[in-house]
């Protein structure tokens, strides 16, 4: 029986060219890229390059790119370095805002700096079909807001947020000095203009396994002149933001699956194909009484994703079921994938039943096709109808 992956939101599969690069890579550079002979230095210039691929990439400049070892790591870096540097330097207890949307390397670290009192915090909360107003985005900012942190596309259930929008919002209100702005862009990397500039983003989180790129590497966009405390101590790595060695080959993979991804133009012709699968599914998902669609509907909507709550059916038992007949889906974030605990995403949706509700997301790749939407489909039917009988 061949397997449909339908979990691409969790992880992609490493593009083969991908994987190529970083064999090839390890096996003739294997200096620590921060020793000064001609072994280290040769990685070191491999990294460089990589560097300012990334950078290319969201319009940034190389210096402006550190890598870390994942989202997490750069959302954690962005958000306490910034909350840091407002309590230790300025001296100020600082106001976040975010919103009920975000992944939980923000979310639950937002709740957690608010629990112990080293932050206020508001948490903006999303309309019923997954979007945030800028408007309501602008008005919880305060005078001691020192960060807005909005994510770009909803990991759960595929809302593109108008963070374009809140970003030139925040820079017209004309205060000095204003709120920095950090963007989690790593689903949005895939299909979206994620250009630094258009963005007025002081801070944007990345990551390569969302991209047909290697697990264990990510990196944070940090605008020049931005002031945060490092969460390590240790080397001058990384322009003495991130000490440690570095993944070096990770990042050559990074670079790679950058370039693979193409021009804008490319990205969205990719994303067109998927949209139509896409649709596929949810249309024909929706014929299933007792399902609904979380999160929005047309151009609001991310590619790839669909999530859907499910009533009449407990969560672990679907998500056995789907994967017992060939299907790898998920419940939501692969962070929490374990965790009996509702989702903080649905919750703010007000669609948490109770234990008889399930929610599901499928989540789809370049490698997606027609065959297996019907067959996923099909599937999924004959699980909720044997479930609920």
């Amino acid at each position: 029986m061949k397997r449909i992956y339908l979990d691409h939101a969790a992880t992609t599969p490493v593009d083969k060219r991908v994987a190529k690069e970083m064999r090839d890579f390890e096996l003739e550079y294997f200096g620590n890229p921060s020793s000064v002979h001609r072994e280290g230095q040769e990685a070191r210039a491999r990294i460089d390059f990589a560097r300012a691929q990334v950078a290319e990439f969201i319009a940034a400049k190389p210096q402006e790119i550190i890598f870390t070892s994942g989202a997490t790591e750069s959302n954690n870096l962005a958000i306490q370095g910034v909350v840091n540097h407002a309590v230790q330097k300025l001296k100020i207890k600082p106001h976040v805002v975010t919103t009920r949307l975000e992944h939980h390397s923000v979310y639950n670290l937002v709740k957690d700096l608010e629990k112990r009192g080293v932050i206020e915090a508001t948490f903006v909360k999303p309309s019923s079909d997954g979007m945030i107003q800028t408007s309501d985005v602008i008005k919880a900012v305060k005078k001691n807001t020192a960060l807005v942190s909005v994510i770009f596309v909803s990991n759960e259930i595929g809302s593109i947020l108008p963070v374009r929008e809140i970003g030139k919002a925040l820079s017209a209100e004309g205060r000095t000095p204003r709120p920095l702005f950090h963007v989690d862009a790593a689903q949005a990397l895939k299909f979206l203009n994620c250009n630094v500039e258009k963005l007025n983003c002081d801070l944007l989180t990345l990551s390569a396994h969302k991209i047909y790129g290697p697990k264990g590497i990510g990196a944070l966009y940090v605008k020049t002149g931005v002031k945060m405390q490092n969460l390590m101590l240790g080397g001058s790595q990384e322009y003495g933001r991130r000490p440690g060695t570095q993944n070096t080959a990770g990042i050559i993979g990074f670079a790679k699956a950058i370039e693979l991804l193409g021009t804008l133009e490319a990205r969205q012709k990719g994303a067109g194909k998927i949209i139509k699968l896409r649709d596929k599914l949810i249309h024909e998902l929706l014929k299933i009484p007792g399902l609904e669609l979380n999160g929005p509907q047309g151009g609001n909507r991310t590619a790839n994703n669909v999530s859907i709550t499910i009533s009449g059916i407990d969560q672990d038992s679907i998500m056995t079921a789907l994967d017992l007949a060939g299907i790898a889906a998920s419940t939501g974030s692969a962070c929490v994938s374990g965790s009996s605990e509702p989702s903080h995403v649905i919750e703010a949706l007000g669609k948490v039943r109770g234990k008889n509700s399930s929610t599901l997301r499928l989540t789809l790749g370049k490698a997606t096709t027609d065959s297996e939407i019907k067959q996923a489909v099909k599937i999924i039917a004959e699980a909720i109808k044997t479930l609920r009988q």
